[in-house]
C-alpha cells in the first residue's frame, strides 16, 4: 500500500506542485502558512476542498485514471506557486478476478 502524497500549501507556496497516485489513491493538501487556503480543479471535483484555515488538512480521493488534474489555490488563483498537478496512474489491474477460471 502507497503513502498518500501530502502537499504543504505555505508562504512560498505549495511545496509539492506535481503528484502521482494510483488509481483511487489519495492526496492530502495541508495548510502550513499564517493564511487560509481552498484548492480547486477544472478537471477533477474530488479535489476541490472547502476553505482550509492554518494548520487544517483535506484528504482527496482521486477516481480512477489515467488522468492528469491541474489544480491551484481558488484564494490565489493567478499566483502560479500555489498551482500544480495530480497525475492518475491506471490501476493496477487486480490478480482475483471474476472471469478467472475457479
Amino acid at each position: 500500500m502507497h503513502e498518500s502524497p501530502l502537499a504543504v500549501l505555505d508562504a512560498a507556496g505549495i511545496g509539492t506542485p506535481a503528484l502521482t497516485v494510483d488509481s483511487w489513491g489519495t492526496v492530502t493538501f495541508l495548510t502550513g502558512d499564517s493564511r487560509p487556503h481552498q484548492i480547486y480543479s477544472p478537471e477533477c471535483p474530488e479535489l476541490d476542498s472547502t476553505l482550509l484555515q492554518p494548520g487544517e488538512s483535506f484528504r482527496a480521493a482521486l477516481g480512477e485514471g489515467p488522468k492528469v488534474c491541474h489544480f491551484q489555490d481558488l484564494l490565489a488563483p493567478s499566483v502560479a506557486a500555489y498551482a500544480g498537478t495530480v497525475e492518475v496512474r491506471r490501476g493496477r489491474p487486480d490478480p482475483v478476478s471474476v472471469d478467472s477460471p475457479s
